[in-house]
């Protein structure tokens, strides 16, 4: 079986398995929002989606510019992720979320990021089918941290019998060789962090294999793609 790196999403390309990447930040705190023991995830395009697909009761969370929309009950900081616990958070960010939808056709959708790197590719591995990461980029262009955390991944599944196929996949296994802060710190994405303040949230998001929840996609929900552990 072989894997494919999409430095960019591709809409409407995907059949077998997608990972989708937004390591710096949305897969990253996603899977820590299932950790923190929310019940499940509804992933919006943007704010104002996630705006009309919120229910009573529930936590809307996300980021517009890396920081939290008027009205939302949480921003995107994997540093943040108390009071989730038995709650469903709708969530919408810059470029996570809408990387999520662009992989809809894929049979299987996981959310994968570098603290739960090993664990998805073992899920996605059990899917039996080929799979595709998925980076989400940045604003429409490549991003380093995901091409770096897609690299992560794919090692862990060259190491379960998965062979890479494109120089994409190539060019993210040789990244992913060097060590993950150096590599996420000098990324776009880790820059525009530190310029709103919350530089701090790029170490999280630098920590691998820390635990083994998983993100997959169970269905619709109007407009929203919902996603359990």
């Amino acid at each position: 079986m072989r894997f494919r790196v999409d430095p960019l999403p591709l809409p409407g390309t995907y059949r077998g398995t997608a990972i989708v990447v937004d390591v710096i930040r949305a897969t990253t705190t996603a899977a820590l929002y299932l950790k923190a023991g929310a019940t499940a995830l509804v992933l919006a395009r943007g704010a104002e989606a996630a705006r009309a697909l919120r229910q009573d009761g529930e936590i809307l969370a996300g980021e517009v510019g890396g920081l939290p929309p008027e009205g939302f009950d949480l921003g995107n900081s994997p540093r943040e992720v108390d009071g989730v616990v038995g709650k469903v958070v709708v969530m919408a960010t810059t470029n996570g979320t809408r990387a999520v939808h662009a992989a809809m056709g894929a049979r299987w959708i996981l959310l994968g990021s570098l603290q739960n790197a090993r664990a998805v590719a073992e899920r996605a591995v059990a899917t039996g089918e080929e799979v595709h990461l998925v980076c989400a980029g940045k604003e429409g262009q490549v991003a380093l941290d995901d091409l770096y955390a897609a690299g992560v991944i794919g090692r862990h599944l060259q190491a379960l019998g998965f062979f890479p196929e494109g120089e994409m996949a190539h060019l993210a296994l040789c990244l992913a060789v060097n060590p993950p802060l150096p590599v996420l710190s000098v990324s776009e994405a880790a820059q525009a962090l530190v310029r709103v303040g919350l530089g701090e949230d790029v170490a999280e998001c630098a920590r691998v294999d820390v635990h083994g929840v998983v993100p997959r996609f169970l269905g619709m929900r109007g407009e929203g793609m919902v996603f359990g552990g």
